[in-house]
């Protein structure tokens, strides 16, 4: 990349230019002559080398100082260069596939919808607003599954999201294990050195089966210092959601409950969420700039330097 730090001195190219205009205006009108007896005489001497280029040392003159200009514009070399330092977020997504989440009371664009349906929309758009913090996905039911492992490839993510539906598990296990769902994401979390780190449970029941209780859970995620987020979800009149235990669960890992019972709703929640857990980036700008100004002066002050050195030494004229 190249610049000019001081690009107005160009405007000193007037004088260059003026001086060729009026050397040229100059021989267009003519020289004053002078009469010397016998000059015809003259006319057959031969010419030195010195008077051949005598006339023309001139043109050194022009392209010296376009170069002095230059040199004072300050001509630069350079790059410029970001260093980004990312301090993100690791996020695992814990959704509910259980049974209840087929029911269908849940509106997008005035079409009803499953719960499912709806909270995968939603946390699509989430997945697609977040930047630099990699996103695991684990589904649960009677048991859990990662369905995806942190990571920073979201559109890895968003297929599993998207296969992820009410067949993930046999209809005689979907009961729902909050306990082991969240112990789940606890145990993918373990090994993560971002400096914060989230559970976001998206449930529409209370639970009923697995092995681990989940406050036993919480306090695991707690003594890892992982924050849990809870939500419940689904209409109020059509809903079996245990809101006392959801945040008993969130205060005591320092997470914050929520109750979402519209596809709108939801929204809001995770948009919450993602303003509360952003990630840190700095950013440091540099820009590294090569001078190239002196071989502009020491180009053109030799060429000045020969003009001079010719025309006043060694081409001089004796009037």
């Amino acid at each position: 990349m190249w610049r000019l730090a001081d690009p107005w001195y160009l405007l000193l190219l007037i004088l260059p230019f003026g001086l060729l205009a009026l050397h040229l205006w100059s021989r267009k009108r003519g020289r004053d002559s002078l009469l010397f007896s016998g000059g015809p005489f003259l006319e057959g001497l031969p010419l030195s080398w010195r008077a051949v280029i005598a006339p023309h040392l001139h043109w050194l003159r022009y392209p010296g100082l376009i170069l002095l200009v230059i040199a004072l514009s300050r001509p630069q070399s350079g790059d410029f260069r970001q260093e980004i330092d990312t301090f993100g977020v690791d996020i695992m997504l814990v959704l509910d596939v259980s049974g209840t989440m087929a029911m269908k009371d849940m509106m997008i664009q005035g079409r009803p919808v499953n719960r499912l349906t709806a909270a995968r929309t939603v946390m699509a758009d989430f997945i697609d607003g977040r930047q630099n913090d990699r996103i695991g996905l684990i589904a649960f039911a009677t048991h859990s599954l990662t369905r995806c492992p942190l990571t920073v490839d979201y559109d890895l993510l968003m297929l599993s999201l998207r296969d992820t539906d009410l067949n993930l598990f046999p209809r005689d296990q979907q009961s729902t294990a909050i306990g082991n769902a969240l112990a789940t994401g606890v145990a993918r979390l373990q090994e993560s050195d971002a400096r914060s780190r989230i559970i976001v449970l998206l449930t529409d029941g209370q639970n009923n089966a697995g092995n681990i209780a989940p406050q036993t859970a919480a306090e695991i995620a707690k003594s890892e210092g992982i924050r849990i987020y809870t939500i419940g979800f689904g209409s109020e009149q059509r809903t079996d959601v245990d809101l006392a235990a959801l945040e008993d669960i969130a205060g005591s890992t320092g997470g914050r409950s929520f109750r979402a019972v519209s596809k709108e709703d939801l929204q809001r929640v995770y948009e919450f969420i993602d303003e509360l857990e952003k990630s840190e980036v700095k950013v440091r700008n540099y820009e590294l700039w090569n001078e190239w100004f002196q071989w502009f002066l020491w180009s053109g002050c030799a060429l000045l330097f020969v003009e001079i050195l010719f025309s006043q030494v060694i081409c001089r004229k004796v009037p």
